[in-house]
C-alpha cells in the first residue's frame, strides 16, 4: 500500500494549486482596477422567436436612437431558409455589438435563457458597461 502520491499528481496538485492562486489574484487585479470607478451599464436583449413581432434585439437603454432593431423570425419549412435567417440576425447582432465598441462600450456579461412562456423563443442577454466621464 502507498501513502504518498506519486511525483505525477504532486505537479498536478502543484499546478492546480498555481491556476486557483492565480485566477484570485486575476480577479483580486480586476477587482482593484474597477473600485472607485463609476459606470454606465447597456442591455442589448436578442429574442430569437418563430413570429416576426417577437423577433427583435433591444436596448436599454436606446443606444443611437434606437431602443430595439427588427430581427428575423426563425423557423421556416427549409433548412437552407432556417440557416439564411440566422445568419442575418446574427450579422445584425455583430455589428451592434462593433457599434457599441466602437462607442467605447465594453461587454461584461452573456447570458442565454429559454422564455418560460414559450420554449420555441430564446434570449440571449449582452451586459455592457462603459466608464462614466
Amino acid at each position: 500500500m502507498r501513502l504518498l502520491p506519486s511525483l505525477p499528481s504532486w505537479r498536478a496538485l502543484g499546478m492546480s494549486l498555481a491556476l486557483a492562486l492565480s485566477s484570485q489574484l486575476a480577479a483580486a487585479q480586476l477587482l482593484a482596477s474597477t473600485r472607485g470607478q463609476a459606470y454606465d451599464f447597456l442591455t442589448v436583449t436578442a429574442i430569437e422567436s418563430p413570429t416576426r413581432n417577437m423577433a427583435k434585439l433591444l436596448f436599454t437603454p436606446a443606444f443611437n436612437g434606437h431602443t430595439e432593431l427588427q430581427l428575423d423570425a426563425v423557423g421556416a419549412f427549409s433548412s437552407a431558409t432556417i440557416l439564411d435567417q440566422l445568419r442575418h440576425n446574427e450579422e445584425v447582432v455583430t455589428q451592434s455589438l462593433g457599434d457599441l465598441s466602437a462607442a467605447g462600450w465594453e461587454l461584461i456579461q452573456v447570458a442565454t435563457t429559454p422564455l418560460a412562456a414559450d420554449k420555441n423563443v430564446s434570449t440571449t442577454r449582452y451586459l455592457l458597461r462603459k466608464a462614466k466621464s
